[in-house]
């Protein structure tokens, strides 16, 4: 084992896919990094920092922590929270459990039951931190403004993905009626016969509990013979979003219900106008006429009314877009997130000392 190895701050991303919540970790990692040494535990390849199993971490965890009275494990999942317990209880490793909190609703039996064995709970909104005890700190979800940024080239940005048109407007996440897919399946069809200039791009995959909801959605867009207008992009790879905010012109989220909701913060950093449903981080993201707008959640006719507003003056989305970066560098930015996150490390240690 290495020395990198041999480290007092241990995150978490176990899952077989890079998710939201796994993009959040890896937009946090090098940030966090550069003021506490880490090690992830991961099956995903990190660039910045070492990647190792669940074996290693344990062996790791085993030994005593180096300079410090106990080994953090930061989790944002419930097998990782289960991971952590088992260490610190069954096998005595000197660990501090910290558990990154977003949903917006009351957990279920099993959750509740491992969160209440947390250490710290870190709540990414005030409302999120309704839900849980033991909330040491809220600290909203950060955007990469390194990652994300505006892009002068759109036209170029469009050719990459295939895109036709002089606008894309796009949704981007997982293709459920939680995400509101449907709704904006619905807002396109009935507004992109007026709006030859948009191009409509739905980026996500569903999984097999979702695939009759998917096919749903693609029969009734040949039904109104837009299958040439409202395209379906797939899964974007991790590495490849920044790519693909940038050939948008307007980002639409209009989630039924979401934690925090980190899409339109991208797209709002690289430029792109949003409007996204009243609910998770968007209401204190999006300033309506300014760098987007909000819509009341599951309102079919307001997100109607509210696209065609913001497509009747094309000429306006980069201007939106220049203060939606500015707003996001400046209030929700993964560094200045990481930096809270470390005060919180660093609080726990100084207060067992």
């Amino acid at each position: 084992m290495s020395d990198r190895e041999d480290l007092n701050l241990v995150v978490t991303d176990l899952h077989r896919r890079i998710t939201g919540v796994g993009a959040t970790v890896r937009t946090l990692i090098p940030y966090i990094a550069s003021e506490e040494p880490l090690v992830l535990v991961s099956q995903h390849p990190h660039a910045a920092v070492e990647s190792i199993g669940l074996w290693q971490a344990f062996r790791m965890c085993m030994r005593p922590p180096q300079g410090k009275p106990f080994r953090i494990w930061h989790v944002r999942r419930n097998n990782e929270m289960l991971w952590g317990l088992i260490f610190k209880y069954i096998f005595r490793c000197r660990l501090k459990l910290v558990m990154t909190s977003c949903a917006l609703r009351r957990h279920s039996w099993f959750p509740r039951k491992l969160l209440s064995a947390m250490d710290a709970i870190i709540a990414t909104s005030e409302e999120a931190a309704g839900f849980v005890d033991n909330v040491v700190a809220t600290i909203p979800h950060g955007v990469d403004c390194d990652r994300f940024h505006p892009c002068e080239e759109k036209k170029s940005a469009m050719k990459e993905f295939m895109i036709p048109g002089t606008y894309a407007i796009g949704i981007c996440g997982r293709i459920r009626p939680e995400k509101g897919t449907d709704l904006f399946v619905d807002a396109m069809i009935q507004l992109l016969p007026r709006f030859p200039e948009f191009t409509a791009c739905i980026a996500g995959r569903a999984s097999l509990e979702f695939e009759s909801f998917q096919q749903g959605l693609r029969q009734k867009i040949a039904a109104a013979g837009l299958e040439e207008r409202i395209l379906w992009m797939g899964e974007i790879e991790y590495d490849r979003m920044p790519e693909f905010h940038a050939a948008m012109s307007l980002c639409v989220a209009p989630a039924r219900y979401e934690g925090f909701g980190l899409v339109p913060l991208e797209a709002l950093a690289s430029g792109v106008p949003a409007v996204a449903s009243s609910t998770c981080c968007y209401p204190t993201a999006i300033v309506p006429g300014e760098n987007g707008d909000l819509v009341p959640c599951d309102d079919l006719p307001a997100l109607v009314a509210t696209l065609e507003r913001v497509m009747l003056s094309p000429q306006r989305l980069r201007e939106m877009g220049e203060f939606g970066a500015a707003q996001v560098r400046k209030r929700f930015s993964a560094e200045s997130e990481a930096r809270c996150i470390v005060d919180v490390y660093q609080s726990m240690w100084a207060d067992a000392a």
